[in-house]
């Protein structure tokens, strides 16, 4: 859009420029171009192949990059496959990312949109328009709700939710706006909290190019909320912007901020908390990702990753270590009535103890998740294709595991805790502590407009020997909440939410939120 503006600018000032009026003689000189006299429209068009005048730019010369061009024109022919179908059902990264899994033809929803949107939206080419259509017109883009800016191959959309939460607290809970076990007070005291609150809204960019190398699409994704510093500040608002996603797709290869391939993001059950189950894998990272077909419906996913050694240690004594990447990976089989996913993961959790070396334990992990529609497999129905699916078709199953020593962060509610690993303070020993996480959730649909979610989350921790009293043992997550769909893409929904925290000492304390929504999805 920038591109196109300037553009027009620029033809506004040649074509002033050009034309005397009765304050200007045909003597006095053009006006001159702002970009330098070998940029933009000020050069010479030149004549494509189908016979109409196109104008290069040269603006980007100044502090240009390797992947910039010299002489971008401003709108090259789009490549063939743009207008096919054969691409948009290819699950190899033609047009959709080959990361973002889904039926072929198909994209999934992100994280937490909600039951308001379809679980998978058809992809389908736009209509074929002519080059000066593209040129002066918006059009439609590559994908469902973009658009191709006029003059150039790029796509954009614009896309998010705007969510306001309500909830009472009947027993106290850290966390204000998202449901944490992890901070529930050992022992309880009594206490009530209502809140309310819209940081949670999100709102994402991005943007697809196609090339001609290899039926090759470009795809930029940035997206962020607001859930981020206090969660209120005197008075309201204070909440800053939180970069989510940043990305690059290309071909097999995903660069940048994203979820972790030790995870499965699209296990994410209907729930109106934004925390989410506490045993639920669940990491955003800097990462480098390769995601590549084996045979037919099954994938496979590697990925290097920033790490982290999140341990419990004496900071007067020593000092966390993260000097070795986070080697994860999956694979996943996809299906119209479901998908499994097998992830593995392998890091190092350092320690160097004050003046000495740093001693390192080898942490691994496993983690497999399920998602299906029991009934529809039963019934031999098709959720995806159905064009009017039922309640029972539409219903789902979603399951997750996770365990290992040492996979603590990336556990929702071991995360921060400090415990991957502990040090012995006598030794200066490093130990790796063992997590097991699981949950189970069942939506059900009684129609296309009301459904119901219930969620059932454990996670257990295996401390070490010499592990305070206080630290953290095990939680219980539960959830149980009804859902409205009176439009499209707005949902309204209530949920009821227990928890309870257990110690190493053996105490425990519970509580319990009731929890409303709006959201509604753009």
């Amino acid at each position: 859009m920038v591109r196109a503006a300037i553009t027009a600018l620029m033809l506004f000032s040649t074509t002033m420029a050009a034309r005397p009026t009765d304050a200007q003689s045909p003597d006095v000189a053009p006006l001159s171009n702002p970009l330098g006299a070998d940029a933009g429209p000020s050069r010479a068009p030149v004549e494509t192949s189908t016979g109409n005048l196109q104008y290069e730019y040269d603006y980007l010369n100044a502090q240009n990059v390797p992947g910039a061009l010299d002489n971008d024109p401003l709108a090259d022919d789009l490549p063939a496959y743009y207008y096919s179908p054969r691409p948009y059902r290819d699950d190899e990264g033609a047009v959709r990312p080959i990361a973002d899994y889904g039926p072929p033809g198909y994209q999934p929803r992100e994280q937490q949109e909600g039951p308001a949107v379809p679980e998978y939206a058809r992809l389908a080419p736009p209509t074929l328009v002519t080059e000066d259509q593209r040129d002066d017109l918006v059009v439609r883009g590559i994908y469902p709700g973009s658009f191709l800016a006029p003059g150039t191959n790029t796509s954009f959309r614009l896309r998010g939710f705007v969510r306001l939460g309500a909830l009472m607290d009947f027993d106290p809970v850290g966390s204000t706006d998202s449901f944490v076990t992890n901070t529930i007070p050992v022992a309880q005291r009594a206490g009530q909290n209502f809140n309310m609150s819209g940081r949670a809204s999100r709102i994402a960019f991005e943007s697809w190019t196609p090339t001609d190398y290899e039926d090759l699409t470009v795809h930029t994704f940035v997206e962020g909320d607001f859930f981020n510093g206090a969660p209120q500040a005197a008075g309201g608002g204070g909440n800053p912007f939180r970069l989510r996603h940043a990305f690059i797709d290309v071909g097999y290869f995903r660069f940048g901020q994203q979820n972790s391939a030790f995870m499965d993001g699209t296990n994410w059950p209907s729930l109106v908390d934004f925390q989410g189950p506490n045993s639920w894998a669940n990491q955003r990272q800097p990462s480098a990702r390769v995601t590549l077909p084996v045979c037919d419906d099954l994938f496979w996913a590697g990925a290097i990753e920033r790490p982290f050694s999140d341990i419990t240690f004496d900071p007067a004594l020593g000092a966390a270590v993260q000097d070795v990447p986070d080697f994860t990976t999956h694979v996943r089989y996809q299906r119209t009535r479901g998908h499994a996913q097998l992830g593995a993961l392998v890091r190092g959790v350092g320690y160097r103890p004050a003046g000495e070396a740093v001693t390192r334990q080898t942490a691994a992990g496993v983690s497999g998740s399920v998602v299906m529609h029991p009934w529809a497999v039963l019934m031999g129905t098709d959720p995806v294709h159905d064009p009017d699916p039922s309640g029972w078709t539409r219903s789902r199953l979603l399951m997750q595991a996770t365990w290992g020593p040492g996979v603590g962060r990336y556990l929702n509610d071991l995360a921060g805790q400090g415990l991957d690993g502990q040090v012995n303070p006598l030794t200066g020993d490093i130990e790796l502590v063992e997590a097991l996480g699981w949950n189970f959730s069942y939506e059900h649909w009684y129609n296309a407009q009301w459904l119901s979610n219930f969620t059932l989350g454990k996670v257990d921790v295996d401390n070490s020997a010499f592990a305070a009293g206080g630290t953290y043992a095990s939680a219980q997550y539960v959830a149980a909440s009804l859902w409205w769909i009176p439009l499209p893409r707005l949902a309204i929904a209530t949920e009821l939410m227990w928890g309870e925290r257990q110690n190493e000492d053996g105490q425990s304390a519970d509580a319990q939120r009731l929890h409303g929504m709006v959201q509604y999805n753009f």
